[in-house]
C-alpha cells in the first residue's frame, strides 16, 4: 500500500506546481487589468471634468458672467501658487538650516 501512494507522489507535486504556476500566472494578468481599467477610469474622469468645465464655461458666457469669473479663477490661482512658493521656499531653508548642523 505505501509503494503505491508513493508512486502518485510525483504526479500530485507535478499538479500541484503546475497549479501554483497558472494561479501566479492569472494573478498577474489580472494585475494587468486592474491598472488597465485604472488608467480608462482616469481618462473619463478627465473627459468628464473637461465636459464639466465646457459646460460651465457655456452657462457663463450665457448669462454675461465669463469674464469676471474668469478673472477670479485666474487672481484664485496666482494667489495659490503665490502660498504655495512661499512655503516650498521656507521648507528649503529650513531643510538647508538643519542639514548643514
Amino acid at each position: 500500500m505505501r509503494q503505491r501512494t508513493f508512486c502518485f507522489m510525483p504526479l500530485i507535486v507535478l499538479l500541484t506546481t503546475s497549479t501554483v504556476v497558472h494561479a501566479e500566472g492569472g494573478l498577474k494578468k489580472l494585475h494587468q487589468v486592474n491598472k488597465q481599467l485604472s488608467h480608462i477610469e482616469n481618462a473619463v474622469n478627465g473627459t468628464q471634468n473637461k465636459y464639466n468645465n465646457t459646460q460651465r464655461t457655456i452657462n457663463e458666457v450665457k448669462n454675461g458672467t465669463y469674464a469676471e469669473k474668469s478673472v477670479k479663477r485666474a487672481v484664485t490661482k496666482k494667489k495659490k501658487k503665490a502660498v504655495n512658493s512661499l512655503i516650498n521656499h521656507s521648507n528649503n531653508v529650513i531643510r538647508k538650516a538643519t542639514n548643514s548642523n
